[in-house]
């Protein structure tokens, strides 16, 4: 080995020392970064089953909103039929108070889904959020202060938030960072 330029001792020297830097490059660097990376998938895929369920529960809300709407479109033919007999200033009243039941239940349940939805929205959007901000940090390796890393939170859920909503002809506006 000598005739080629290396020397025993000092590769194998060179070759401990790349293992010990791999193994603390691992060890302290790189492990920690998995680990919290995959805590936050878990914590991700949980907040996405939990958006799952919430919206199954919206769904069998809306069908349990509509029986009752359809009880009460029943009740209320019931209601027309039994005051066919009696005139027509009493039917009127009657049609009435079944169109008013039957849109009070109507308005119910769309505020009781509008709720729903918005609570999941919000939650996986602070979700998202988290995790957004966590991600920059690591590449970034750079930790912003809490108003700054609101600031950015709000600015990009607006850009996002806008996008979603068709305004993709202006360009992203440009943050600033200190």
């Amino acid at each position: 080995m000598d005739a080629l330029g290396i020397n025993g001792w000092n590769l194998a020297v060179q070759f401990l020392a790349f293992i010990l830097f791999i193994y603390l490059l691992w060890r302290y660097a790189l492990g920690p970064i998995v680990r919290i990376l995959d805590e936050r998938s878990t914590k991700v895929s949980e907040s996405m089953a939990a958006a799952e369920r919430m919206q199954a529960e919206l769904q069998a809300t809306a069908s349990r909103n509509e029986e009752v709407l359809a009880q009460a479109r029943v009740e209320a033919q019931s209601i027309v039929t039994n005051a066919r007999a009696v005139s027509d200033a009493t039917i009127a009243r009657a049609r009435e108070e079944a169109g008013k039941q039957a849109d009070d239940y109507l308005t119910r349940a769309q505020e009781t889904l509008r709720q729903e939805t918005a609570q999941a929205r919000l939650a996986l959007r602070e979700e998202i959020a988290d995790l957004a901000v966590l991600a920059a940090g690591k590449i970034v390796r750079k930790e912003l202060d809490p108003a700054s890393q609101a600031r950015l939170i709000e600015e990009t859920l607006a850009e996002a938030t806008s996008g979603r909503s068709g305004n993709n002809n202006r360009p992203p506006t440009p943050t600033t960072q200190a």
